[in-house]
């Protein structure tokens, strides 16, 4: 550990990247690992050095997986002034993140065209210069990655807040789906206040888990707007409701793979994606990327040194300068719990009951 070289290990390389630069690198041979590894076993402490080499650290939790760039369609923009959006499309409404409170905003567009604001997303790890000496594993390598997973909780986060603050701002408007009229499964809930007969949520009761027909009824709204609904994003917990339906509904073979042990990705026509920045009890449904709005990049993410030397101090500063909008609210919906944190924090309150705050 001595001979660490940080430069090399902080650099966020590819994997094609590494394999070059180790080209060169001599390979040893199958009798030379066999007589280095009987030099080891000789020594007095020798079992035990093979042992720590093949034994790493205990992971705490998986390695988590953003999802805002499966939801919105990624933009890398060129230097130089922001350039507008060209939509074609008569709702006239557009949401995206305020670059400094982090507050949806919603831009009334004119022209058929929406300028995009950008935020910056940033993390600070940094780590004892005598941890580097005493830790066996690559703690360089484990602070980098967790600060990446840091920034993506953030971005998604980001990502939660503006679906919410679209379907809701889309019921306060009160504009009629362009297929038609809602109607049975695809009316929205009646009385919220203010008024949003038109917001494209599905209410369950309290202490019910989801059923298939809520999925149906949250689809509908959607398809009612001439769009095809693919992707679902849920919390894990909410995920787990799928495994409790019953023979009748699943049907065998579903009930197989579950018994199987096979993970649910998907069901029916749509993709499901598990994420622990969705609050409990709230499940959305989306159209693909290409009909509900793009995440503009400036740069993605990046990674500098910071080293406070005279601290002993290893740190980086790494951030990305990003946004995100909304250019088509039509392509979004939500199931909604009742009795869950997401429905008494989000949804106002629902006919004077005090049920939603």
């Amino acid at each position: 550990m001595a001979n660490l070289n940080l430069d090399r290990i902080s650099r966020n390389r590819s994997s094609n990247e590494w394999k070059e630069q180790l080209s060169d690198v001599p390979k040893m041979a199958a009798a030379d690992k066999q007589k280095r590894l009987s030099a080891i076993m000789k020594e007095a402490d020798g079992f035990q050095r093979v042992g720590n080499g093949m034994i790493g650290p205990i992971q705490i939790r998986l390695r988590y997986e953003g999802m805002v760039r499966n939801v919105l369609m990624e933009d890398t923009l060129e230097r130089g002034p922001l350039m507008p959006y060209d939509v074609l499309d008569d709702l006239g409404m557009a949401y995206f993140i305020n670059s400094t409170d982090a507050e949806v905003k919603i831009q009334v567009f004119e022209g058929k065209q929406v300028f995009p604001s950008l935020f910056r997303i940033a993390s600070f790890p940094r780590l004892r210069k005598e941890d580097l000496y005493y830790l066996r594993v690559n703690a360089v390598e484990y602070a980098q990655d967790e600060s990446r997973q840091a920034i993506q909780k953030a971005e998604d986060a980001r990502l939660i807040l503006l679906l919410e603050g679209a379907i809701v701002d889309y019921g306060q408007a009160g504009l009629s789906p362009v297929g038609g009229t809602q109607v049975g499964i695809s009316l929205g809930p009646t009385g919220l206040t203010p008024d949003r007969s038109k917001e494209k949520t599905v209410l369950i009761g309290s202490n019910s888990p989801m059923e298939p027909a809520d999925f149906y009824s949250a689809v509908s709204m959607i398809e009612i707007e001439q769009l095809e609904a693919s992707r679902l994003l849920m919390h894990p917990q909410d995920l787990r409701d799928l495994y409790t339906w019953d023979i009748n509904v699943t049907g065998w073979a579903f009930k197989d793979k579950v018994v199987g042990g096979e993970k649910i990705t998907t069901f029916g026509e749509f993709e499901i994606q598990k994420s622990v920045m969705i609050p409990q009890g709230e499940i959305f449904l989306m159209a693909a990327p290409e009909f509900v709005g793009v995440m503009p990049v400036m740069y993605s993410l990046d990674v500098e040194e910071n080293h406070q030397v005279e601290q002993f101090y290893k740190g980086w500063v790494m951030d990305e300068l990003i946004g995100m909008l909304i250019l088509n609210g039509r392509g979004l919906a939500r199931i909604v719990k009742a009795d869950t944190w997401a429905a008494s924090n989000v949804i106002t309150d629902l006919a004077g009951r005090g049920l939603y705050a």
